[in-house]
């Protein structure tokens, strides 16, 4: 039997954690897929866009050798992935395990027969690191404006 793995994520500015939860969820599944949020369903679930657009962000995951297919993922529900994509198993990072999120995730995985797999989230790198430290530099970076003083009459 072939075992079909699912990723979601939203893969904002590719960093390691995202090359570690890809590696591992190779290793445990015949055919890897990749969901990709669109960057609509990224507003809906953080608030805010991704700093990638969805088309180039795409491009780079199909790029890995050990993904087998990419999709578009376009809801926060991924009972929604599994009906357009069925898998056997969905991988996340551990730090969905034991949230009210987690939890939620894996009753909706149960209702159409499959299961979650967590895999240790890499602390020291995130999309949202990466975001905020973009935001200080560009701050840091701007010029400092000062008002012009009026010419003397």
């Amino acid at each position: 039997m072939t075992v079909v793995g699912y990723v979601p994520g939203g893969f904002d500015m590719f960093h390691i954690g995202h090359l570690r939860i890809l590696r591992s969820a190779r290793e445990r599944c015949d055919r890897l897929v990749v969901g990709v949020a669109t960057d609509g369903s990224l507003v809906e679930m953080k608030g805010r866009p991704p700093v990638i657009p969805h088309v180039e962000r795409m491009e780079i995951v199909r790029s890995l050798a050990i993904v087998d297919d990419v999709v578009g993922d376009v809801s926060s529900d991924k009972r929604v992935a599994w009906q357009r994509h069925p898998f056997d198993v969905l991988f996340k990072g551990d730090d969905w395990k034991g949230t009210p999120k987690g939890e939620r995730l894996e009753q909706q995985m149960a209702q159409v027969g499959a299961r979650v797999e967590y895999f240790p989230y890499t602390a020291t790198t995130s999309s949202t690191m990466l975001r905020e430290f973009l935001v200080t530099a560009t701050r840091a970076a701007a010029p400092v404006t000062r008002p012009v003083p009026a010419a003397a009459p």
